[in-house]
């Protein structure tokens, strides 16, 4: 857990090693793209290189040294290819007093690196390890022990497949690439907490640019980019009303309660969380998805929209490399690219008017439908296959429309066009998602509870149109009236918004209602750009009122400024958070656990979701907390009956500790207020190892114990 320096350092210089190799990459795929860019798309491309490289050598060398070792053979073989082979026909250097006047020429650039800094901290502070014990933030207390589990098990067991160390035997599923990255500098030394945040940062720091560009390009001008940006990151709807009015308390409690903030209120049914706090920090998977995600969708825009086809290909790889880092960005990246490819082949079958004004009339259609369906359903019929069959069914249609626009293509000789575009691109993209999707993905799919009907995300008794204008505030007016207010060019830009709402709003991918924000975010992320062009377009247009242009700027800031407020609370708020995660004790039993016990002991602990024996010591143990095992979709009945049974009656049960492998009994208070445990009949049966006044170890003994 403490590791060492000299382990960071080995830890560092890896990382450092894989972010050089994708500069190598970038710098000779994309000669004409400016520094920034390649920097970007270098760093994001040596980061997707960290996550797969160990990953792929593991399945011959299993997660070791070994197969790091020849993963940084194969990546520094990639970089040194391309400087060899690459193009040499690099963009003219540009003079240093030139890039500074280009950075700075974007005035509103340094809001990067200050939510970066702002972000970094909240990493740091989300993990404190301080007077034997450790204390995480408010976003990070339910999610931080689970992934951690992940990391420690993955490095101290390093078994490749891993299995699920809170359920062991089966597979584990979850994109856990999110993790593995961090396991890998655990592995090479590392301390716990440095192997968690090191990745975390540069992560973040890609998010955070990656979005910058994406908006500024998408958008074809820097400031309403940026407006964007802000409406993106600073997310917050109008649930400041709520803590508003009655004593200083009512406002206060932002600082002292337990998710109590203006963008997760659940009481009042606020659930449109802040994108810093609750997404980027706890939820890794969406971290590093993103990172990867938003510097694809450029790519993608850039190849599709502004003539560049030989950027399919990179956005082909970055786009397979996805599922298993985060299958949700995957699914989101791939309705992006139907709404885009659609478009591209209405504009060239020159049937934009029709069209467009056609899915105008859809949105305020499908409104009145969703409004009327949120009323009248009850939540059974909410909750049924009749709305996964209506959404297979607008996808049907959809997937018609496109294929007979396809046909139409090649009939007017655009075949070879599209073949060398999005056809190379969905090549690309197939034959390196297939094999994660079969291997992993399709698993966990097939329980058969992970992917089902379900209409209006957490809409619940809310009428429809109140819930989204009370969670999205007025981000989603604005972005309803940018997309109706379109042009042809741009609604095609914005348009994937639509798809991605109307296939979250009838399908969830996962047990937790909640989880499907996963997907709507990324929608949002196009409609926040039609909010910053309706917004800044309205305000140029009452722009000759103003006698100074600052006065523009200051107008747009200002709305801006108070749309930022109720995110800018909940950041402040999780900046002050403190909860212990594991208390005194917890650390000097994870200790004796990796020093006396093998990697892969199976320990019998009781079902806390912060459990140190499965996150510290990187220990199985027989079944982890129901609040992550049920929202994976795994079986877990069997094993949460029998644990309760070893506990109370071990001595009738004695045949169950050889059937789930148990190496160790650990008692302590949580088990203790847990179960009614049979301290005396395991005394009895197996020896303790482990007594520190708090907690005991017994030894499980038998004869199918020898082999460990």
């Amino acid at each position: 857990m403490h590791g060492s320096l000299l382990g960071l350092a080995v830890a560092v210089m890896m990382l450092v090693c894989f972010q050089g190799s994708g500069l190598c990459v970038a710098w000779r795929v994309f000669p004409r793209e400016s520094l920034g860019i390649r920097l970007l798309v270098g760093s994001v491309l040596g980061s997707a290189a960290f996550h797969w490289f160990p990953a792929l050598a593991a399945f011959v060398f299993g997660f070791t040294l070994w197969a790091h070792l020849a993963a940084l053979l194969a990546a520094m073989a990639c970089g040194g290819a391309a400087l060899a082979y690459g193009s040499k026909r690099q963009a003219p250097a540009a003079p240093l007093p030139a890039l500074g006047r280009s950075v700075l020429g974007q005035k509103l650039i340094f809001l990067v690196p200050l939510l970066w800094l702002f972000y970094c901290l909240l990493v740091w502070r989300s993990f404190v390890w301080e007077d034997g014990r450790i204390y995480s933030s408010q976003g990070t207390f339910g999610d931080m022990p689970m992934h951690l589990s992940f990391i420690t098990s993955l490095a101290n067991q390093r078994a490749f497949p891993p299995d699920y160390s809170i359920l062991p035997g089966t597979r584990l599923s979850y994109p856990f690439l999110s993790d593995s990255v961090s396991a890998s500098l655990y592995l090479l030394g590392a301390p716990l907490r440095w192997a968690y945040c090191l990745p975390m940062w540069l992560a973040g720091g890609q998010v955070f640019l990656g979005a910058w560009v994406f908006l500024g390009t998408l958008m074809d001008r820097r400031r309403r980019g940026a407006a964007a940006w802000i409406l993106f990151f600073f997310n917050g709807g109008l649930g400041l009303i709520y803590f508003l009015g009655g004593p200083p308390e009512q406002f206060t409690r932002i600082f002292t309660g337990y998710y109590q903030t203006p963008t997760n209120l659940f009481d009042e049914n606020i659930r449109w969380v802040n994108v810093v706090v609750d997404m980027l920090l706890p939820q890794r998977a969406t971290l590093f998805g993103w990172a990867m995600l938003f510097t694809c969708l450029f790519l993608l825009y850039r190849a599709a929209f502004q003539h560049q086809p030989g950027y399919f290909v990179p956005a082909g790889v970055l786009a397979g490399a996805l599922p298993m880092v985060h299958t949700h960005s995957f699914l989101a990246l791939g309705l992006v690219c139907g709404a885009w490819l659609t478009g591209t082949l209405v504009r060239r079958a020159k049937l934009e008017k029709p069209v467009v004004l056609g899915a105008k009339l859809l949105i305020v259609l499908g409104l009145g439908i969703m409004s009327l369906l949120a009323a009248r359903l009850t939540p059974n019929q909410k909750n049924s296959p009749l709305m996964l069959l209506a959404a297979c069914g607008g996808l049907a249609l959809w997937a018609g429309a496109v294929g007979l626009l396809a046909l139409r293509a090649f009939r007017r000789g655009d075949g070879r066009w599209l073949l060398l575009t999005w056809g190379r691109f969905l090549l690309t993209v197939c034959l390196l998602a297939a094999p994660q999707l079969f291997t992993w993905t399709f698993r966990q799919v097939g329980g058969g509870s992970m992917v089902r009907g379900h209409f209006g995300w957490l809409v619940g008794d809310d009428p429809y149109l109140w819930f989204y204008l009370k969670n999205l505030g007025l981000a989603a007016v604005l972005g309803l009236a940018g997309l109706l207010c379109a042009n042809k060019k741009a609604f095609a830009k914005y348009c994937p918004a639509l798809a991605i709402w109307f296939l979250a709003e009838f399908v969830e991918f996962q047990p937790n209602d909640y989880d499907n924000n996963k997907l709507l975010y990324v929608g949002f992320l196009f409609l926040c750009a039609a909010s910053a062009e309706v917004l800044c377009e309205g305000f140029a247009k009452v722009r000759f009122l103003c006698r100074e242009p600052a006065y523009y700027t200051a107008a747009v800031g200002v709305v801006l400024a108070v749309l930022s407020l109720p995110a800018g609370l909940t950041m402040a708020r999780e900046y002050v958070s403190r909860y212990e995660l594991f208390g005194v004790g917890a650390l000097e039993l994870c200790r004796f656990l990796e020093e006396n016990t093998p990697a892969d002991a199976v320990i019998l602990t009781d079902q806390r979701h912060n459990n140190e024996v499965a996150s510290l010591a990187g220990r199985s143990i027989v079944c982890g907390s129901p609040a992550y095992l049920y929202y994976h979709g795994l079986n877990y009945g069997e094993a949460e009956q029998a644990l309760r049974k070893m506990y109370e009656t071990p001595e009738k049960n004695r045949e169950l500790f050889w059937e789930y492998g148990v190496d160790y009994v650990m008692v302590s208070d949580f088990e203790a207020d847990s179960y009614q445990v049979d301290a005396e009949g395991l005394a009895r049966l197996f020896p303790c190892v482990f007594d520190d006044g708090a907690r005991q170890l017994f030894r499980v003994t038998g004869p199918q114990r020898a082999g460990k």
